[in-house]
């Protein structure tokens, strides 16, 4: 592949972005929280805990789109009129492809939000380990609640907003894109597991599906797209939004790429806490 002429590639790239975080640490963690999972209302608890952090993330990802659109006065191509230069929608549809799936997969017939596989999942592990609905209904512990709420928080940049509006958009562009590539991570290891220790709930969850929503839901869907070894979309949505990331910072009015850097890098590291800080909850 020839190498990129773009001035931008070489600010942002998958490894700048790896040498941020200790992606090594961050395997690890996903896999002893993992090991520790060792009979059926443990694993239930965590997938439960794990779908309900993921399914924040296709709101997220939709408010980032809104917030770049709607930044027209920041993000302009040079050499156009004013009412024809801005290019805030044109990067935002790099980020909104990540939303488009999560809410549909367009694969299932049915529309398959990326929350109702989750959902499905759950509902064929509880049938699976002979479980009663007692196994859903359990309240969400307050640190749960709180990498929830920072979903939102890092996916509009909040942590950056009194640093101006260039900060806040870039911060959230980094949050995104930590989500992304560490995501694609834990799915596939997460697969790994479930196929190494857990064979016969991956079989009943392949040959499962549940009527939700209007719908028929395949169950092993929800792991099977996110992981690496299967799909791969956070693969996919991590390049897309590398392709929109150096479009913002090629279109950034005032080129000050350094301080947009800055923040992206800190919006990147704030969701590999976030991302700690989910494996925690439970933890031994």
């Amino acid at each position: 592949m020839a190498e990129s002429t773009d001035p931008t590639a070489a600010l942002v790239s998958e490894a700048s972005l790896r040498a941020l975080v200790d992606f090594d640490a961050a395997r690890r963690r996903v896999s002893d929280r993992l090991a520790q999972l060792t009979d059926g209302p443990q694993l239930l608890r965590f997938f439960v805990h794990y779908a309900s952090w993921n399914g924040h993330f296709a709101n997220g990802v939709s408010a980032l789109s809104s917030l770049l659109g709607s930044s027209r006065s920041l993000f302009r191509e040079d050499g156009f009129a004013r009412a024809v230069a801005d290019r805030s929608n044109y990067i935002a549809s790099y980020f909104f492809d990540a939303a488009r799936d999560e809410y549909d997969d367009h694969i299932n017939p049915a529309r398959d939000s990326h929350r109702c596989m989750a959902q499905a999942a759950l509902i064929s592990m509880k049938n699976y380990f002979k479980l009663d609905d007692a196994a859903l209904e359990e309240d969400e512990p307050a640190e749960l609640l709180a990498v929830n709420d920072g979903v939102l928080a890092g996916y509009t940049g909040l942590p950056a907003a009194a640093e101006g509006r260039a900060a806040q958009a870039f911060w959230a562009i980094g949050y995104h894109l930590g989500s992304e590539l560490l995501a694609d991570q834990e799915f596939s290891l997460i697969d790994e597991h479930l196929r190494q220790h857990q064979r016969e709930l991956v079989h009943h969850l392949m040959r499962s599906t549940v009527q939700l929503a209007g719908g028929l839901h395949r169950c092993y869907a929800w792991v099977g797209v996110h992981s690496g070894h299967g799909g791969g979309v956070e693969a996919d949505h991590f390049d897309y939004a590398l392709e929109g990331t150096h479009s913002a910072l090629r279109f950034l009015v005032g080129g000050d790429t350094t301080t947009a850097v800055r923040a992206l890098n800190n919006g990147f590291c704030a969701f590999e806490r976030d991302h700690a800080s989910f494996f925690r909850i439970g933890a031994a």
